[in-house]
């Protein structure tokens, strides 16, 4: 394992937040049924709705609203890899490090199964392996985890540049043999091609989505989170830690902007462009918390969020498992009638976020934390 990843006592709370704003995107957009963002421009009339649309659908490949939470999240799960394993290496040996990777891998990608609604259907036909973003965590956990107990930051720094450059080098050099349309159109490429091969009729279940050059991208995603994590868990001072953060953040971020005129920008394929663009934006806005909340002290505001990234796993699961808008009508279906749908629905979904925060809120005031 690397000797310049390094331990430390103080807990970095940006990290905390910024896992908890992830969380709240990904519910607020997808999932557990409190559609914040949705609901939240639909109040403003149909202009502000058709201005805002295209962060808000799939048919939209970039850097949005609707996309970017997940890669956030990823990103975060890969920031605190040095640190966890740092501090796991001071207690245990390299085997039992090895074996509570292996375990956590299995469980997550486990959990992504069932969170995807597929495995407990018992249908063969409908079992996908990648339809979650848990399956990806857990493949790329391994993955860098297992470089980052290995080698060192010179060498972890080489091969993410190089997974970035894989990705690009394959669309651009390899064709779908057979196909002679747009290499990234979303009725076939190379890399819906090698899911064909690979996976057959088990690889991801969106029409357009791939499932093994994804994976590369994902883990290319976490390991620039990796990297960013020996900057914020290392040994430099506040002040030179976010210079550092916000000066790798606008690098990433205009180095995707600048490679997307040529290798576009899909989130759909996880191309090398969308990982930079994304991973830059999480940098910045990581920079922005740890300026915030770590050096200059206000961090009172943080803890909406810091309560949905204590127990991040648990309300993911719950809310793909769970319903809470039914739950949120409960307490305000009967005020909802006073008002027009497009406030009815805001209402809702509000509702819906604050039954779930009060789980996670219990779960927190019990020191009740669902780790893997």
């Amino acid at each position: 394992m690397s000797e310049q990843i390094s331990v430390k006592k103080d807990r970095i709370i940006s990290v905390d937040t910024l896992r908890g704003l992830a969380m709240f995107m990904i519910l607020s957009t997808q999932i557990g049924g409190a559609p914040i963002f949705k609901t939240f421009v639909n109040l403003f009339g149909q202009g502000f709705v058709d201005a805002a649309s295209g962060q808000l659908t799939w048919a939209n490949q970039g850097v949005t609203i609707l996309n970017i939470p997940q890669s956030i999240f990823i990103f975060v799960v890969g920031l605190v890899i040095p640190f966890s394993l740092g501090s796991r290496l001071l207690r245990a040996d390299k085997k039992g490090i090895y074996l509570h990777v292996i375990t956590r891998t299995v469980i997550l990608f486990f959990l992504g199964l069932i969170a995807g609604g597929h495995l407990l259907q018992f249908q063969l036909d409908k079992f996908y392996y990648y339809n979650n973003v848990l399956e990806y965590i857990s493949i790329g956990y391994l993955f860098c985890s297992i470089l980052v107990i290995n080698v060192n930051i010179k060498v972890q720094c080489v091969v993410t540049g190089g997974l970035l450059l894989l990705v690009w080098a394959i669309y651009l050099f390899v064709s779908a043999p057979g196909w002679h349309g747009d290499r990234y159109s979303n009725e076939m490429n190379i890399g819906i091609y090698i899911d064909n091969v690979v996976l057959g009729p088990h690889g991801h279940p969106f029409k357009g989505w791939t499932a093994v050059l994804n994976t590369i991208g994902q883990i290319s995603n976490m390991m620039l989170g990796v990297l960013v994590g020996h900057i914020i868990f290392g040994s430099r001072d506040k002040a030179d830690k976010t210079k550092v953060l916000f000066l790798c953040g606008l690098i990433m971020f205009f180095a995707g902007v600048i490679w997307g005129q040529f290798f576009p920008i899909l989130r759909s394929n996880m191309t090398s462009s969308y990982v930079l663009e994304a991973c830059g934006i999480s940098t910045l806005l990581l920079a922005s918390l740890y300026l915030i909340i770590d050096v200059w002290g206000y961090s009172k505001w943080a803890f909406f969020f810091i309560v949905f990234g204590a127990n991040s796993i648990a309300i993911y699961m719950m809310a793909h498992l769970f319903k809470f808008n039914l739950i949120g009508d409960v307490f305000v279906g009967g005020l909802c009638r006073f008002f027009s749908t497009n406030v009815q629905d805001f209402i809702q979904a509000v509702a819906a976020m604050m039954v779930m925060w009060l789980i996670m809120y219990y779960m927190y005031c019990k020191k009740t934390f669902i780790k893997i």
